[in-house]
């Protein structure tokens, strides 16, 4: 790790965590932060790519080594999300919602004095001038050092265990398994050096830039809709439901077709059954809403799509696991610190949550629940290179738990364990799984590019170590400036992530009174996701030809509503490419959809994200785009 390569990517990172700040939390009109990679992230490796082909033609030669422009941008890729809506944003608030919205409706307040004085600032004063703003816009870091220093040291070994798994499963996922890990590729390809495998540069491909043209046309139609609304415009999305008013078919109300550029083009590099198990599943599992309401049988969250997610989650990383049994035993001798890592970093998280007050099976089923969910996604975006931070059972790590045993056994001794359980339950609803995905593809990206396998693990501890007190700051100072009831998009009562606080603890104190029961159903439900990948999974070990994948079907539970459109589309695409063409077609137009997934991350991240935000702030939010 040279010293410019750290000054670039640490500069980079400042520099697109203010940009995050003004575009995302601040005008709320592009979630720059939410697209992989994160919008500024990509600039930033713009920015090197042109600053080294301008040294290169001052100095007549190659000035910045490959490696150094992999490590200034894992630091601005892994960093930068930290700032985002899926880290720091719910985060805080699961600090501060508990007292903020106490009244004698609910058991907040009681429920506020069980956290202990480390874990998050109790001074009234302080959290009142967080969601409404101070009269002095200051932020009182003095009551803010310890909690943030001790979910610093949390974070950190959360982080640590997530790259130490990274570590030990790259290397089976590549070698044996022969995993293409299309986001680093997409990397690698705009950066044209070393690593790159296509004969000719990705940004002197003509095909690229007629995909760029392509979703430019289309991102530059619906601003120009936003502007002025008489205009014509495809519009971000179509609601296929809308045509299913009678019953029982009205059950298919949420059937939404999405226009996404960003899957269409990566979607091109998904494997054809990924595409066509995600889309039939998803279908399907809008069919059972159907089929129970045609049969009178609609029990509350039927048919528990997110249950199956989880299941589908949980059975697949362990599958995963037993699959690299013999590479993990091996690293046993071969990658003693990556072990050291993970045993150091789990007990780590075990004595804090137990210091805080969690019971220590509770937290140990919880974390566990956490991790192989994380496994799943980076084989996912290892295997496909979906470019969403979200294409996991979004808050079901606890769910499943108190689900599958009820609530009243962890409440005998009082609520304490649950209360904390609550608290940290912003890891489940934030994309923390995805920061094992940047970790893995880091690592290949990395090797890719010549960087050592410690310098990359460096530029992600330097990301860590600089991006998180970097976003924690960004945030504070904005909340208490403008109070966070007013920003990301909200009114009087905070945005969406506060909402999700809120509604967090509203659970946690209906379970002071009520405490709850197994939920058969619910768990039944998980118990048949999981299930139906074991099965998928042995069939496809038996039939090689096998067209459907147990990954398409986690994805379609997971992310389904979103991915089925643009999925479809790229599968009737493909399908009559490869049937027509072969192999040496789709490599061919492989640019073509690249271009397409670079050009909307350019206009409607890049562009909008910056440009955008100048305009008044009523015009720039009738067009939020949501990237990612």
């Amino acid at each position: 790790m040279t010293l410019r390569a750290t000054i670039l990517g640490v500069v980079l990172l400042v520099v697109g965590v203010a940009w995050v700040r003004y575009a995302a939390l601040i005008t709320f009109g592009a979630n720059i932060d939410n697209s992989v990679p994160a919008g500024p992230a990509l600039l930033a490796l713009l920015v090197l790519i042109a600053l080294d082909r301008v040294l290169a033609w001052l100095a007549r030669r190659r000035i910045l080594q490959s490696r150094e422009i992999a490590v200034a941008y894992i630091i601005a890729l892994v960093g930068i999300p930290l700032s985002s809506l899926g880290i720091v944003r719910p985060m805080l608030p699961s600090l501060t919602a508990l007292r903020y919205f106490a009244d004698p409706s609910n058991n907040f307040a009681d429920l506020a004095e069980l956290v202990p004085a480390w874990l998050a600032p109790a001074q009234e004063q302080a959290i009142t001038d967080y969601f409404e703003a101070a009269a002095t816009e200051r932020v009182p870091w003095e009551l803010w050092v310890t909690p943030l220093s001790a979910w610093m040291l949390f974070l950190g070994a959360f982080l640590a265990v997530l790259v130490a798994l990274a570590v030990l499963l790259r290397r089976p996922w590549t070698e044996n398994d022969r995993l293409s890990y299309p986001v680093a590729t997409f990397a690698i390809e705009l950066v044209g050096r070393e690593g790159a495998i296509s004969p000719l540069p990705l940004m002197r491909n003509p095909l690229m830039w007629i995909g760029f043209g392509l979703a430019a046309i289309y991102d530059g139609m619906n601003v120009a809709e936003a502007m002025n609304p008489g205009l014509p415009a495809l519009g971000l999305s179509y609601p296929l439901g809308s045509l299913f008013t009678e019953r029982p078919w009205s059950a298919l109300r949420t059937v939404i077709f999405y226009h996404r550029p960003e899957f269409i083009g990566f979607g091109w590099l998904v494997p054809v059954e990924i595409l066509g198990t995600t889309w039939a599943f998803y279908l399907l599992t809008a069919l059972m809403s159907v089929g129970g309401m045609a049969a009178g049988y609609e029990p509350p969250g039927f048919p528990f799509v997110a249950r199956q997610s989880a299941g589908a989650y949980l059975a697949m990383a362990l599958i995963l696991l037993w699959s690299a049994r013999h590479a993990l035993r091996q690293s046993l001798r071969l990658r003693r610190s990556a072990w050291v890592a993970l045993g150091a970093g789990l007990l780590v998280m075990l004595a804090w949550a137990a210091a805080a007050g969690m019971e220590p099976l509770l937290a140990a089923l919880f974390f566990v629940a956490m991790l192989l969910i994380a496994i799943t996604f980076a084989r996912i975006r290892a295997e496909t290179g979906v470019p969403t931070n979200w294409a996991f059972p979004f808050g079901e790590a606890k769910k499943l738990i108190l689900e599958a045993t009820g609530t009243a056994v962890w409440s005998r001794a009082g609520m304490q364990s649950l209360t904390i359980m609550s608290m940290m339950n912003f890891l489940a609803r934030g994309y923390f799984p995805s920061l094992m995905a940047f970790s893995i593809e880091s690592l290949e990206l990395g090797e890719r590019m010549q960087a050592r396998r410690r310098e990359v693990i460096g530029a992600l501890a330097i990301a860590f170590i600089v991006g998180l007190p970097l976003a924690w700051a960004m945030h504070l100072q904005a909340f208490y400036q403008y109070g966070a009831n007013v920003l990301e998009g909200g009114t009087i009562s905070g945005g969406y992530r506060t909402a999700l606080a809120k509604q967090e603890f509203d659970l946690l104190s209906g379970m002071v009174e009520n405490p709850g029961i197994p939920q058969r159903v619910a768990t039944g439900f998980m118990t048949g996701g999981a299930g139906i990948v074991i099965l998928l999974s042995v069939l496809r070990h038996h039939f090689l030809r096998l067209p459907i994948h147990p990954l398409g079907y986690a994805l379609a539970t997971s992310y389904g509503y979103l991915l089925w459109a643009p999925f479809f589309t790229v599968w009737v695409i493909k399908s009559i490419v490869v049937k027509i063409g072969g192999a040496r077609a789709y490599r061919r137009l492989t640019p073509l959809f690249l271009g397409i997934a670079f050009g909307h991350l350019f206009v409607a991240g890049l562009l909008w994200g910056a440009f955008g935000a100048l305009l008044p702030g009523e015009l720039y939010r009738r067009l939020h785009i949501d990237i990612g």
